[in-house]
């Protein structure tokens, strides 16, 4: 029942949310920069900067008017219209995360399936980060780089279950309120 909860707060994403407030300074890991090296850099490769051709920090407006984002339809918020692995979160105009999906990957290869050990070998200073109390969320690593960029992956039963990447902020976010959930 708690897996269930939880997999219902995390399973949707896109929905847009109002600007948010500082958030407490905490640890973050950084990637390391004697990690291996990307294992591939095709197009199902998401990293700091975001995935293909669209860039976190992106305008709505500007993704919109190129085709590469919808915002109308059956979803809670806007799409990616040739991406049907990622889902976009907005803060009113600007594209603050990414929900990908396999077959989308890091650069490393770690991917919603990966082990949590692959993780932590991909990431060897990823911040184990602890739901807060109440919450039905998965527990998650934290990998930050890019200056204010971040991977979020949220983890049970030893695997990945959900890759988030986003502006540093907004994943601390995610995970501590459950902004850009549906």
């Amino acid at each position: 029942m708690l897996l269930a909860g939880a997999l219902a707060l995390v399973t949707v994403a896109g929905c847009g949310a109002d600007a948010v407030g500082s958030q407490p300074n905490r640890p973050s890991g950084r990637a390391e920069a004697g990690a291996p090296l990307p294992r591939s850099l095709d197009a199902n490769t998401i990293n700091f900067a975001g995935l293909r051709d669209i860039e976190l920090g992106a305008s709505l407006r500007e993704l919109s008017a190129a085709g590469a984002v919808a915002t109308e339809g059956p979803a809670c918020g806007p799409t990616f219209t040739t991406i049907s692995a990622a889902s976009p979160v907005f803060d009113g105009d600007r594209l603050v995360l990414i929900w990908a999906h396999a077959p989308l990957h890091t650069p490393e290869g770690v991917m919603v399936g990966s082990s949590v050990a692959e993780v932590r070998q991909a990431y060897p200073s990823a911040v184990p980060l602890t739901p807060p109390p109440g919450s039905s969320t998965f527990p998650g690593l934290l990998v930050t780089g890019g200056g204010d960029r971040a991977y979020l992956l949220l983890h049970a039963d030893g695997q990945v279950q959900k890759l988030i990447v986003g502006l540093e902020r907004y994943v601390r976010l995610l995970f501590d309120s459950g902004f850009g959930t549906c």
